[in-house]
C-alpha cells in the first residue's frame, strides 16, 4: 500500500488535526491521528473524545486503506526531508516507510490498525447557519478575552452563541466579573433557538482555522456542534448547563455618560497598571466635569496619577475602582476613535460601548473603594 503526497500540504493538514490531541491522553490510540487513504485524497482525523477534527487533502494512492500513527513524529520526519513530494508505504503490519527521491535512506514509523479508532459523526445539515469567516473571526476575537480560562464552571469557560432574530448572530462571553457581547448581521435567516454554549477549546480551534474570506457553516443538535471551514470539519460537544442571563447583567440605562478617547486612555491605563498588583490590579478613576483622573497606589511599590480629558454630561464627581487589566483587555478590542462609558453607581456594572459600533457591548464589575485616594 503506497501513496504520494505534497509535503507542505500534508504538514499543514497534520498540524490542523494534531492540535486537538491532548498530551495527557491515557488511551494510546488517541495519541495518534487516523489517516484514511482514498485513491485521490487523504482524510486526517484526530479526537480527544470531546472535540474531533477531520481535514481532507489531495493525494495519489494505489489503493484504499487506513492506519493510525503518532502524527508529531510523522511531521518531524517529513520536515527534514528535502523534496516537495513524499512517498509513504504501509505494509500489513502497519510499518510506515517514508521515502524521498533525493535521499537514500529508510525512515520507518510503527503505526497501528484503524479498527479501534473512534468514528467521528458526519456533519449534520439541520439547524445550519452560514456565516462569513471574517465575521465569525471578528466576533470571537472581540469576546473571547472575557471568558474564564479555568474549567471549574464550564459555562464560564465558553462562548455562548445565539441569534435573537433572523439575520443576526450574537456571541457572549463572561467570567462572572466581566462580560462582552457582540452582534453581527449574517445572510442566513436561521435562528439558534435557545443558543448553544461552545467550549473554549473548540472556539480556539475554530478561530485558528478561520480566514479573511470564504464561508463557515455552523450546524448543531442537542448535544453537539459542527463547523465546516474550507476542507476541515470540527465536531464538538456542547456545554451542558445554563448560560448566565446576560440581558439582566447589561445595564439598560445609566446615570453618567462619559465619552473617552480610546488611544489616549489605553496608554494611560498601561502606565498606571505598572503601579498595581495582581490579581486586583486596582486603579481608581475620578471623573470631574470634563477630566478623568486615573490613580494607582500600592504600598512599597509606588503611585501614579494621570489626567485624561473626557466629555461628560454630568456635573457630579464620580469615583470608581476598577481592575485595570479588565479595562485594558476591553479597550484593546475597540476600533472606534472613542467610546461611551456608562456608569450608574460606584458598585454598579460599568458599560463600555464604542461610539461607532453600538452592537458591541462590554461590562465590567467595579472594585469597592473606601476613598478616592485609596
Amino acid at each position: 500500500m503506497k501513496f504520494t503526497v505534497n509535503r507542505d500540504i500534508m504538514l499543514k493538514a497534520i498540524g490542523i488535526a494534531d492540535s486537538v490531541i491532548s498530551s495527557k491522553n491515557i488511551n494510546t490510540i488517541l495519541s495518534n491521528c487516523l489517516f484514511k487513504i482514498e485513491k485521490d485524497s487523504i482524510q486526517i482525523i484526530a479526537t480527544d473524545n470531546e472535540i474531533g477534527v477531520r481535514t481532507k487533502i489531495d493525494a495519489q494512492s494505489d489503493s484504499a486503506f487506513s492506519f493510525t500513527v503518532n502524527s508529531k513524529k510523522l511531521s518531524s520526519i517529513m520536515k527534514e526531508l528535502p523534496d516537495d513530494e513524499i512517498i509513504i508505504e504501509v505494509d500489513d503490519s502497519m510499518m510506515i516507510n517514508l521515502k524521498s527521491k533525493n535521499v537514500k535512506g529508510n525512515y520507518i514509523l510503527y503505526g497501528t490498525s484503524s479498527e479501534e479508532y473512534p468514528e467521528l459523526p458526519d456533519i449534520k445539515i439541520d439547524n445550519s447557519i452560514d456565516i462569513e469567516q471574517s465575521v465569525l473571526r471578528e466576533m470571537i476575537k472581540k469576546v473571547i478575552y472575557a471568558a474564564a480560562t479555568d474549567t471549574i464552571k464550564p459555562v464560564f469557560n465558553s462562548i455562548y452563541i445565539v441569534s435573537e432574530k433572523p439575520g443576526t448572530l450574537t456571541a457572549i462571553a463572561t467570567d462572572s466579573r466581566r462580560l462582552c457581547m457582540i452582534t453581527r448581521s449574517i445572510q442566513s435567516e436561521s435562528i439558534v433557538g435557545e443558543g448553544i454554549i461552545l467550549p473554549l477549546k473548540t472556539v480556539n480551534e475554530v478561530f485558528r482555522l478561520l480566514g479573511n474570506s470564504g464561508i463557515c457553516r455552523l450546524s448543531f443538535d442537542s448535544n453537539q456542534c459542527y463547523f465546516r471551514i474550507n476542507e476541515t470539519e470540527i465536531i464538538s460537544r456542547i456545554v451542558d448547563g445554563q448560560f448566565p442571563n446576560y440581558k439582566q447583567i447589561i445595564p439598560k440605562e445609566y446615570s453618567h455618560k462619559v465619552i473617552i478617547e480610546t488611544g489616549r486612555i489605553l496608554d494611560s491605563v498601561k502606565r498606571a497598571m505598572i503601579f498595581t498588583r495582581e490579581p486586583a490590579n486596582k486603579i481608581v478613576m475620578t471623573i470631574d466635569k470634563d477630566t478623568l483622573l486615573i490613580e494607582a497606589n500600592t504600598p512599597e511599590l509606588g503611585k501614579a496619577e494621570e489626567e485624561v480629558p473626557v466629555e461628560s454630561e454630568s456635573r457630579e464627581k464620580i469615583f470608581l475602582g476598577i481592575n485595570s487589566q479588565f479595562l485594558l483587555d476591553t479597550i484593546k478590542q475597540i476600533d472606534s476613535f472613542s467610546f461611551i462609558c456608562g456608569i450608574t453607581g460606584q458598585m454598579s456594572p460599568v458599560t463600555i460601548i464604542p461610539e461607532d459600533d453600538k452592537n458591541y457591548i462590554s461590562v465590567i464589575m467595579p472594585i469597592q473603594i473606601k476613598t478616592a485616594s485609596e
